[in-house]
């Protein structure tokens, strides 16, 4: 009992230790009412105090309407900020759901939101336009455009951006009146080049994010709708390849910083360089890219990176390098890999080739640390045997180098017929890096590690060598195998789609020591055929089989005592997805069914739910010529779909969205959700050794059954398998409100978020989470100021009061521009204030809680309680942030950025910032 107690304790403490070390970064984000399908749509995460040296990767996942795994992209920062672009193209789907990670350098994961992310993503609705105009404008007629520059849609670098329409019409035919531009909603016409059939303008510095132009005509008694269209501007290397048609000079970018850091008191210099290039020739447009940094470290993935891009038409598209590729949600869906993905599409795309090849993780070679000989004591001193333990040095655990080759083909167009093929192969390099795995290995090695062995020692391991144990597990290298095929097909002009995908998955956990042969099998205590072993053999190339299958592909007979394998197919391996959607212009309805095995997995997508079988229900429709939105939904899910578990879990999900946005913008726009989730394995809670009031705390589920042993009735006490009942009720809502106010345009969002599970059958299953985040955005129309003023909430209980987090930040930034925009100069204050409570758990039974009392051996009258002791944990991070940016001529700028961190009552040194970085355009 004591022993448990402790366990529960040191636990408790670690996940309090870690929340706390983790704790001083706090991931900030203000949730979008809305997103445009078909255009870019920037996410801004804001971490203030963060830095390039203290985070590994920022991946965004992503889905639409709840599919059971997540796609990803890798997510830009820039001076404390994240920014991801989403453009999503999805035309069946409804609402987008994501989530963000960041893996810090020190292996600690933080993210965004922070309960159970992957469970509880944020949730936006997909919409087709957000129309900016105060009011709908009639249509001038007569007129025709093109739209030189941005095209719509795209994304652009901040900087200069260039806007530029082209306009023929005949004088004659429209009234008198004058062209007015106007960016964001307000007019820069003064500041335009404008003329009869040409307008242009320079807009300079304009902050990212999705932009909206408009341009009207202004008669004297009516105002015109002429055009409008968005685009985004994004940060440098995100930036579509745009011009004024083809064109064979490239545009590019070279960017060179040189930053000093003082972090923890450690002081240290780091220079990077990042460049991009892009260009077109006729229908050929190439672009490439490279980032170089000075802190690369040889113990994580690569952080230097680099790629190319070339494309002709939409015939064939090669990447190289650093790529991102994305086959199907089964198989790899945005993984960064080190190689290359290239796909060709012959015959008005109706026969498609895809492939893949490179490394999906680099190798990192093990770092051993001593040979450690301890003695196996009985009694006071009695020396009867000897262990060895060869430990790694801190960080000192490596990985192998995995290859991963991949490729797809199709026939037919998506849009009307098509059936696919595709297969990826997953195998780490096992001679990649240095892997001991018994004495064996190490006996020509590092003859220091071997100090503290004796002549003796060494005799003895010589001959057993596997007496050698590896503390914390050697590296096993793995295996894995996925091939499937997929339909698709569309009716009504794309309208009606029916999509199927079905793959079969295989994972080795340790390919060591190559497929399953006779003799090991005889090993093992069982027989197979030379065919079989042949067999394997054969497919060996593809996947290796042996003992460490996931699932072993053998079904094992027995005979008079003899064991016999023969050859079978699980279908445990198997995942499958079929849905059919309707897509008219003011409905869309979606089906799903998806039946996914226990044993699939793809070592190229960690976020396919496993072990899940059920169909889901969606159905959106538009009201009051697209302003009004409503969504409903309906899911129902089982686990335990090969029958392996003592009880099924079903969960039934139920939502429904109402959103308004409407056209005039000095009406708020609002969306309100709400989902409902129950989930039960039809176990009851029973122990009939506790009373009522405990029987929810129990440790052990227990009940008597009488059962006719030894011709006598007798009643015995049976384990049941452990209940599963809750409910959880999200509540989300959004508002967004654009005003002017002090000769300002501001945008004001507010968003709240609320999540309550409730357990029924766990006395400490409860679960509690309120977040609220407030954002006003100011931009100024006489003035070149923009300012952001913010807050943001976090109320988390878990474990029905077991922790408690309460974190509270508020920030206040702008941005001003002087000399004619050629200087900007930027600042940021936030301050957030952290709080944590936590009590263990204790175990105690009908003879107390107190350990002095806990005499009682029956370990089925056990339950928890919370200690009375509170861990309480406070402290408040402060973080300034100052920059500037002057263009010091229309291709060459200089940009400086600033950050001081203070994290009170932890005794931690202030973190301290200093960078410059030179621009470079062309």
């Amino acid at each position: 009992m004591e022993g448990v107690n402790r366990r529960l304790f040191l636990l408790l403490v670690f996940a309090v230790t870690s929340t706390a070390v983790s704790a001083q970064f706090n991931i900030q984000h203000q949730a979008p009412v809305a997103l445009e399908r078909g255009q870019v749509n920037t996410l801004t995460f804001n971490v203030p105090g963060i830095s390039e040296s203290d985070f590994q990767q920022a991946v965004l996942y992503f889905r639409y309407d709840g599919a059971l795994s997540y796609r990803q992209q890798e997510v830009r920062y820039e001076a404390g900020s994240f920014h991801a672009l989403l453009n999503p193209e999805n035309n069946n789907s409804s609402t987008i759901e994501y989530y963000l990670e960041i893996t810090l350098n020190s292996g600690e994961i933080l993210y965004y939101p922070t309960n159970l992310p992957s469970q509880n993503p944020v949730e936006v609705e997909l919409v087709e336009e957000l129309n900016e105009q105060q009011e709908p404008k009639e249509q001038l007629q007569g007129i025709d455009y093109n739209i030189l520059s941005p095209e719509p849609g795209s994304g652009v670098a901040q900087g200069n951006t260039i806007i530029a329409i082209a306009l023929f019409y005949d004088t004659e035919s429209i009234e008198p009146g004058e062209f007015k531009l106007l960016i964001n909603g307000i007019d820069v016409t003064d500041q335009a080049d404008t003329s009869a059939y040409y307008i242009s303008y320079v807009a300079k510095n304009l902050p990212r994010g999705q932009q909206t132009i408009s341009l009207e005509y202004e008669t004297e008694d009516q105002t015109f709708a002429v055009t409008d269209w968005s685009f985004a501007v994004v940060t440098p290397g995100e930036a579509s390849f745009r011009g004024f048609g083809p064109s064979s000079i490239p545009q590019g970018r070279v960017e060179l910083t040189a930053r000093n850091q003082v972090i923890a008191g450690d002081i240290n210099n780091a220079y990077t360089g990042r460049t991009r290039i892009s260009g077109q020739y006729g229908d050929f447009r190439y672009s490439a890219h490279g980032y170089l940094t000075s802190q690369a470290d040889p113990r994580l993935q690569p952080q230097n990176r680099y790629g190319v891009n070339l494309r002709y038409r939409d015939i064939w598209n090669f990447e190289a390098g650093h790529v991102f590729p994305t086959m199907s949600p089964f198989t790899i869906s945005g993984r960064r890999i080190h190689g290359l993905n290239t796909s060709l599409h012959l015959l008005d795309e109706n026969i498609n080739l895809q492939f893949m090849y490179g490394d999906l993780e680099r190798g990192i070679t093990n770092l051993y640390d001593s040979l450690i000989v301890e003695n196996v004591v009985i009694g006071a001193d009695s020396v009867v045997d000897r262990n060895y333990f060869l430990t790694y040095q801190n960080r000192g655990r490596g990985n192998f180098q995995r290859k991963i080759t991949g490729g797809r083909l199709s026939f037919g167009n998506e849009d009307k017929f098509q059936i696919g093929f595709h297969a990826l192969k997953i195998q780490d390099d096992t001679t990649s890096i240095f892997n001991v795995r018994n004495y064996s290995d190490l006996a020509g090695y590092d003859p220091t590690l071997q100090n503290n062995l004796s002549d003796a020692d060494m005799d003895s391991l010589a001959s057993n060598p596997d007496r050698l144990t590896v503390r914390s597990g050697n590296v096993k290298p793995k295996g894995n195998v996925v091939v499937g095929g997929d339909l698709k097909m569309g009716f009504d002009e794309n309208r009606i789609r029916f999509n199927s995908e079905t793959v079969v998955s295989a994972v080795n956990n340790n390919i060591y020591d190559g497929p399953l042969t006779l003799e090991r099998a005889s090993d093992l205590g069982f027989d197979i055929d030379q065919s079989t072993s042949d067999l394997l053999e054969q497919i060996s190339w593809l996947i290796i089989v042996n003992e460490n299958m996931n699932v072993l592909p053998l079904n094992l007979s027995e005979d008079n005592g003899e064991f016999s394998a023969e050859p079978f197919f699980p279908t445990s391996l198997i995942a499958n997805s079929n849905e059919v959607s309707f897509n008219y212009p003011n409905n869309r309805f979606r089906a799903q069914y998806r039946w996914i095995g226990p044993n699939f997995n793809s070592l190229a997508n960690s976020t396919i739910r496993k072990d899940i079988a059920g169909f889901t229900l969606s159905d959106r429709f538009n009201l009051l010529s697209k302003q009004l939105y409503v969504t409903l939904g309906y899911e129902n899910l089982n686990d335990n779909v090969s029958n392996t578990k003592d009880a099924t879990i079903n969960t039934n999900s139920y939502r429904t969205n109402l959103s308004w946005y409407p056209i005039n913008r000095d009406l708020p726009r609002v969306s309100f959700g709400l989902r409902y989730r129950n989930r039960d394995n039809g176990i009851d809670r029973q122990n009939y050794l506790l009373s009522g009031d405990l029987k929810n705390a129990a440790v052990r589920n227990i009940r008597q059954e009488q059962r006719t042993i030894n011709g006598q009735d007798t009643l015995v006490t049976l384990t049941t398998p452990t209940p599963r009942r809750n409910n959880t009720l999200n509540l989300t809502s959004s508002i967004t409100q654009q005003f002017i106010a002090f000769n300002a345009r501001n945008d004001i969002s507010l968003n709240i978020t609320n999540m309550k599970t409730t357990d029924e059958v766990f006395a400490f299953g409860d679960v509690k989470s309120t977040a609220i985040s407030l954002n006003l955005t100011s931009r100024f129309r006489n003035s070149p100021l923009e300012t952001q003023l913010g807050y943001t909430y976090n109320n988390t209980e878990s474990g029905s009061g077991q922790s408690k987090f309460k974190i509270s930040g508020m920030y206040v930034g702008g941005q001003m521009y002087f000399m004619g925009n050629s200087l900007s100069v930027n600042g940021r204050l936030a301050f957030t204030n952290n709080k944590t409570e936590s009590r263990s758990f204790d175990i105690c039974d009908s003879s107390g809680c107190d350990s002095d009392q806990t005499t009682n051996d029956n370990p089925y009258d056990d339950y928890f309680v919370l200690n009375d002791n509170v861990t309480t944990s406070s402290f408040g991070t402060f973080v300034i942030q100052a920059g500037a940016r002057y263009n010091i001529t229309e291709n060459h700028s200089l940009v400086f950025d600033a950050n001081l961190t203070n994290v009170s009552k932890q005794n931690i040194q202030n973190d301290r910032i200093v960078q410059l970085r030179y621009v470079y355009s062309f």
